[in-house]
C-alpha cells in the first residue's frame, strides 16, 4: 500500500456498526451457493437492491438472508469493493491470459447493473479504461477480446454504456485481426457488429465522395492478370 494512503480522513471511514447479513450467492438448483456475511449497513448503503430487499415485509427482511444470482468469484470482487474500494482483478499478461481480468471486469459490471450498485458498476468501467491505457508485462497494451464482447452483449441492454464503452475502444484502437484472429465467429454478436459498423462510419471525418468515380481498374474483378473483358477486341 501507498503510504501516503494509511492515514485518511475519518469521513473516508465505513460504518461498520449493527447487524451483518447474509448473502446466499449462485445458481441454484444447478450450482451450489456460497453463503458470504456482510455488513448490512455497508452493502444497502451501496447498492438499492438490498436496501429494499431487507425492509418491509419482504421474506428476506425476516430471514436476514438475501438470495443473489452471481460467481461466488464476482461477488468476493463486490465485497472487496465495498470494504477497500478496489477491485482484485488485475492481470498484467499479454493475451488471452490478461483477458481474463476484462472477463472479470465484465462481470463486475454486470452484477453492479443487477444489484443497482452504480458506484461499484462504474468503477469496474473505470477500471477496463485504465487496464487499455496500461501496458502489460510484454510492454503492449492489450484491449478486450472474444468472450469478453460475447458476455457484455449477453447480458446488458441495448444502450449500456459498458456496450459503448467496448465499441468505441474497438473504433478507435481496433485492428482487423482482432475480429479474424483473437475472436471466434461465436463470440461475436450481431448487435456488437453492427454498432461497431456504426461506429466505425460515424468516426470517419466525411465520406470520400471522389472515391468511385476514381475507380477505373480491375480491382474488384475476379479474372486473372491480363484478361479482363475490357482488353479484349470486339467481334467484328
Amino acid at each position: 500500500m501507498d503510504p501516503d494512503q494509511i492515514r485518511v480522513h475519518k469521513d473516508k471511514s465505513f460504518d461498520l456498526s449493527g447487524p451483518s447479513i447474509e448473502v446466499l450467492v449462485g445458481h441454484p438448483p444447478d450450482d451450489a451457493t456460497t453463503t458470504f456475511s456482510v455488513h448490512e449497513s455497508l452493502i444497502r448503503g451501496a447498492s438499492r437492491f438490498f436496501d429494499k430487499a431487507l425492509r418491509g415485509e419482504w421474506l428476506e427482511a425476516r430471514t436476514r438472508a438475501v438470495p443473489c444470482a452471481t460467481d461466488a468469484a464476482t461477488f468476493e470482487v463486490f465485497l472487496h469493493w465495498l470494504y477497500r474500494r478496489a477491485l482484485p482483478v488485475r492481470i498484467d499478461s499479454p493475451g488471452h491470459e490478461g483477458n481474463a481480468e476484462y472477463l472479470a471486469l465484465a462481470r463486475a459490471w454486470v452484477l453492479g447493473d443487477m444489484v443497482q450498485a452504480d458506484g461499484f458498476r462504474d468503477a469496474a468501467a473505470d477500471a477496463m479504461i485504465r487496464k487499455a491505457a496500461s501496458k502489460a508485462a510484454d510492454g503492449a497494451t492489450w484491449f478486450p477480446v472474444g468472450g469478453v464482447i460475447r458476455y457484455v452483449y449477453d447480458n446488458t441492454a441495448q444502450g449500456a454504456q459498458v456496450r459503448r464503452l467496448l465499441v468505441d475502444l474497438y473504433t478507435h484502437h481496433g485492428h482487423g485481426n482482432w475480429i479474424s484472429e483473437w475472436a471466434k465467429g461465436e463470440d461475436l454478436p450481431k448487435e456488437f457488429l453492427m454498432d461497431l459498423v456504426v461506429g466505425l462510419l460515424d468516426k470517419r471525418t466525411s465520406p470520400n465522395r471522389g472515391f468511385v468515380s476514381g475507380l477505373a481498374g480491375c480491382e474488384y474483378h475476379e479474372h486473372a492478370p491480363g484478361e479482363c473483358y475490357r482488353a479484349r477486341k470486339r467481334a467484328p
